[in-house]
């Protein structure tokens, strides 16, 4: 009696997938050409591969400064950064006072990145994945950006220096934040929205941006030798109220 021999296929295909997502996820990267500082690729909970976006490009980042440290990580409540898929996650994990030898064996140590190429070369499919751009923050402060990491300045132990810079920039009350040790920090106005929009405000003002004549300099760097001021009944003409504040 004669047997045929049997054939069985193994599908490799799923091993291949989870070695080369090993080797690419999670692995944050630069990103010179925006449309933040940094992406990384991280599975969602549906089980697809995204990438997130995370970092402002405008920013730069100094984390090795205690104080900013600190600032950054109350006010985004670093202590529960939540899942990996928010950009809140990595901007938290950068911003780690964490050395390297103390971080979990397969977590990122907020200072090592790889090369997009790289990771292409190892897994080309993740050219094709999602990309997520969410706020970084928490609900309860704004978007981080340049002018909220100046604001450091205005953190205070106690109400009374808050209600102090209150007054100096032309707020009422002061609000508070839960600091990474625990502690209550206070700042200025009702609220960190608030603050931030007063904050801005005057920065632009002390630099001189923002205003008639900075827009009136960005045109003519704009138009070059085809600028002309704006006539009357012009559409951007200036309004007398422009012209009265920018005299002061």
């Amino acid at each position: 009696m004669k047997y045929k021999k049997s054939e069985i296929l193994v599908d490799f295909s799923q091993d291949i997938v989870e070695a080369k997502e090993g080797k690419t996820l999670n692995k944050p990267f630069r990103t010179p050409k925006g449309p933040k500082k940094f992406s990384v690729y991280v599975k969602n909970e549906k089980g697809n591969v995204v990438k997130v976006n995370f970092g402002d490009p405008n920013m730069e980042i100094k984390r090795d400064d205690p104080q900013r440290r600190k600032s950054f990580r109350a006010r985004h409540n670093c202590e529960n950064p939540g899942p990996k898929t928010k950009a809140r996650y990595w901007s938290c994990k950068m911003w780690s006072k964490k050395s390297v030898t103390q971080i979990t064996k397969g977590e990122w140590d907020g200072e090592t990145f790889s090369k997009h190429c790289d990771l292409l070369a190892i897994y080309p499919s993740l050219e094709q994945s999602e990309s997520v751009d969410d706020c970084e923050c928490s609900s309860d402060c704004g978007c981080i950006n340049e002018a909220e990491e100046t604001s450091t300045q205005h953190y205070f132990k106690t109400k009374e220096e808050a209600l102090k810079d209150a007054k100096k920039m032309n707020l009422k009350g002061f609000h508070a934040h839960k600091a990474e040790d625990g502690k209550t920090l206070y700042m200025a106005g009702p609220n960190h929205e608030a603050f931030m929009k007063r904050h801005n405000e005057i920065t632009q003002s002390e630099k001189g941006e923002g205003g008639l004549w900075d827009n009136i300099r960005k045109k003519k760097k704009r138009e070059g030798k085809k600028y002309t001021a704006a006539k009357p009944g012009d559409k951007d003409r200036p309004s007398s109220e422009s012209w009265k504040k920018a005299q002061k």
